[in-house]
């Protein structure tokens, strides 16, 4: 296995450290311009505590200023994420107060329960998952709270029946996602939510337990993080998937029993062939699988809403339309989607034909697949 001597390789070599079959690193200490490079992708990627773990084990040669400086970028993230574990205390006080289940998602989630150390695991919001049937009443408490939606619904009801759910932030700038499902569109709406509320794990912090996923379902979401979350991966959604995979006891037979009923098998093949693509991993079973994988003719066409140049926030939900079941229900769908809120049309598209119009491109590009 060659070493990691460029910024990109470093990068990546970064987000696999600790793990089995990692990348090792360049013996030399990394010129200034290199270093720089990498700091400022650790630190923009949350990569920085295995960036500080990396030099502070002497894997990562560094001068004492470097040194100094991966530990000042690691101090400081977790000063963030101290102060967003606050804020998901306070959202889960909130929340409990008024009956209403939810689970904790991702970053505090996943670094208390998957991770050996919590602060191997940096984020930088707070993320949590609602019931669908408690979803309006869940905003209504964090917006009595001071939470504030960052952008309008498209139709009233819209998200509750068929949204990702509602980025909120407080007076205090802390951004708060409030999920009813994983993502928007078509693999947002085959996911079993009952499924995803039925077994939780909990974790402890400021002494209060806190619940979240059960494990083969974080994986699950880490997967779509990884392969829909962004058009170019963040390699701390790639580092999660593989710490699952690679570090814990998750049951691969419940996970792929579980994609399959979701038919979301695909996601988990696209995000697996990330991660050992981009960190470089050594061989395993789950790469093997996922690079023999193909994916059906539903789910070769929904991803194309989350994987190429014109995805979109449009793109995605109008694929969606693939995966909502009957007759009437499509009807409600495309006419909450084509007459929506005026507020919401104003910010996106000024007028209705050029919403329309909007829609159809946005079709047509989800049906180039065959």
């Amino acid at each position: 296995m060659t070493v990691a001597s460029t910024p990109d390789e470093i990068v990546s070599a970064v987000a696999a450290y600790g793990l089995p079959g990692a990348r090792p690193f360049a013996t030399a200490v990394l010129d200034d311009a290199t270093w720089r490079a990498v700091l400022d992708r650790s630190t923009r990627d949350r990569l920085t505590p295995l960036l500080a773990s990396a030099v502070a084990d002497g894997l990562l040669p560094t001068s004492a200023r470097q040194h100094h400086q991966a530990t000042a970028a690691h101090e400081q993230s977790m000063r963030l994420c101290v102060l967003l574990e606050r804020a998901m205390l306070e959202v889960a006080a909130a929340l409990d107060a008024s009956g209403i289940p939810f689970r904790v998602l991702k970053g505090p989630a996943v670094a208390h329960l998957d991770y050996a150390d919590p602060a191997q695991r940096a984020f930088g919001d707070v993320d949590v998952l609602v019931d669908a049937s408690a979803y309006d009443t869940a905003l209504e408490v964090l917006h009595a709270a001071g939470a504030r939606r960052r952008f309008t619904e498209v139709r009233p009801g819209f998200d509750r029946r068929w949204g990702k759910g509602a980025c909120l932030v407080t007076p205090d700038g802390t951004q708060i996602d409030v999920h009813r499902t994983f993502v928007a569109g078509p693999f947002g709406l085959t996911i079993d939510l009952d499924e995803l509320m039925a077994a939780p794990a909990f974790f402890t912090v400021g002494g209060r337990s806190v619940p979240a996923l059960d494990r083969e379902s974080r994986f699950l979401h880490a997967c779509f993080h990884a392969a829909l979350g962004d058009q170019v991966a963040r390699p701390v959604a790639l580092r999660d998937v593989a710490q699952l995979i690679l570090t814990t006891d998750m049951d691969r037979e419940v996970v792929m029993a579980r994609a399959e009923r979701w038919r979301a098998d695909g996601v988990v093949a696209r995000a697996v062939r990330l991660t050992w693509s981009r960190l470089a991993l050594a061989p395993d079973p789950w790469a093997d699988w996922a690079a023999g994988h193909q994916a059906d003719r539903f789910q070769t066409r929904a991803l194309r809403a989350y994987t190429t140049e014109s995805r979109s926030y449009a793109t995605q939900v109008t694929a969606g339309l693939a995966a909502v079941r009957g007759v009437p229900e499509k009807v409600a769908y495309m006419r909450a989607l084509l007459l929506t809120n005026p507020e919401h049309l104003r910010a996106r598209d000024q007028t209705y034909p050029r919403r329309i119009r909007r829609a159809w491109q946005a079709f047509v590009s989800t049906r180039g697949a065959r």
